[in-house]
Order: C-alpha cells, then structure tokens, then sequence
C-alpha cells in the first residue's frame, strides 16, 4: 500500500499546484452549506476522498468530459468522488480508517457506460460494486460529521455542468448517447484530495494490494462481513 504525495498519473488526475488547475475561475469560492461538515466548529479545512483508476480509463472519461465540460470552468479531470467534504479536525480519523480498509481490497472492475440528465449538465453512471461497500464502510464510521451531500453516494463522472441552456443539455445529452460506447477500466485505489476553495491538491494515494498479494491478507479478509465478501471481485473475475 502506497501512502505517498505523488499521483502516478500525474497531471491526469484531479490535482492542482497553481489555480489554472483547479475546478473554478472565481478565487474566493464559497460551499453551499450542505456540502460543508457537520462539525461543532467551523473547518479551515476540508478534504476529498475519490476512486482511483487505471491511466487508459482516466484519459478516456476525461476527454469525454473535456468535449462537453464549460471550458472556462472546467479545471478538474474527470473523477469518481465517495466523500466531498471531509472535516480537517477529523484528519487523523480519516487517513487511519481509510488505510486500513484498503488492505482488505485488491483492484477490481469498473465500467462507465450509462449516461443521464443533471439539472445543468450530464453524468455517466458507474458500475463498480465494491465501490459502494467501501463508501458505506467509512460512512458508519464519519456518519457524525459528514456532510448532508455525503450522506449519499452515486457512483458517476460528471462530464458536463453548469450549464443554463436546457437545448444545448438536450442536443449534448442525446449525442453522448449516441456516440459513447462506455469505458471500463480498474479502480486500483483511492485517493485523498485537500479541497483549496474549489481547487483540488493531492495529499495521499492509498493503493489496494495487488491480486498476487491476497494470501497475505486472507486471514484479514476471513474477518469481513459476507456481504463484503459478495462484493469484493474474486481473482480472475473480469465482470
């Protein structure tokens, strides 16, 4: 398991070093209130916890998103966001939790092929089951302080929004329907993203285990729940 602050796919990945990466033009970007903690105080920080995928995967979703994205506020490249607004006073907490649920984990399957209508853009469902274990495993843990937006999880990439004109969501809608034929990939891991008032700067990678490790994992993995045993991919699967 990898911990460090470098992203393996860098610059394809929602990070910024400077503000022209970062998902918004505005510099003093304020969160609605249901997207910020639960938290008795407020936080100077807050943090993202997003799926990781394999660099072909990425690129794909992202160049999708590039076409229909507003280009002068599109400053992220396509992701798969669990939690969006984890309190800063409760760091310690997270990076613990979210290291040792990895460990139980090994990259599986993840496809992206069913699009469907935002208010003011379009998104693209996804299907990786496992994905929806880990998101409900650390929400009975964060449940406390979690945001009223995170209290649920869609799995999706975003790659069109804030867009006022119902005719060109329409036109842009029935195109991508059209004409994307879906992306699989892998998730490998997740990643932890420190939210600088819209834009994005990586703090941690968590890689899972690869395949060949699960033996030294497997009296780990005899402690999980069935239901977490029906949604982790076995070796070998490809669905």
């Amino acid at each position: 398991m990898s911990t460090t602050s470098v992203d393996p796919h860098k610059n394809s990945h929602p990070t910024t070093s400077a503000p022209a990466n970062g998902p918004y033009t505005a510099e003093a970007y304020t969160r609605k209130a249901d997207h910020t903690p639960r938290t008795a105080q407020p936080e100077s920080e807050t943090y993202i916890l997003a799926l990781a995928t394999d660099a072909a995967h990425h690129q794909a979703m992202t160049a999708l998103r590039n076409r229909y994205f507003p280009p002068k506020l599109n400053k992220l490249s396509a992701h798969v966001a669990l939690f969006r607004a984890l309190p800063g006073s409760e760091l310690s907490k997270i990076e613990e939790s979210v290291q040792k649920l990895v460990r139980y984990y090994h990259p599986f399957p993840i496809i992206a092929d069913d699009p469907f209508k935002l208010s003011h853009g379009i998104g693209v469902e996804v299907r990786a089951p496992p994905a929806r274990t880990i998101y409900s495993k650390l929400k009975e843990q964060w449940n406390n302080f979690l945001s009223t937006q995170d209290l649920g999880f869609k799995p999706h990439y975003t790659i069109q929004n804030k867009v006022d004109d119902e005719e060109m969501v329409r036109k842009s809608f029935e195109q991508v329907q059209r004409e994307f034929g879906g992306s699989t990939g892998t998730v490998t891991g997740l990643s932890l993203y420190l939210y600088d008032r819209g834009f994005w700067r990586l703090k941690k990678m968590y890689s899972f285990p690869q395949e060949e490790e699960e033996q030294k994992s497997s009296s780990a993995m005899d402690n999980l729940q069935q239901d977490d045993w029906l949604a982790l991919p076995k070796a070998g699967s490809s669905a």
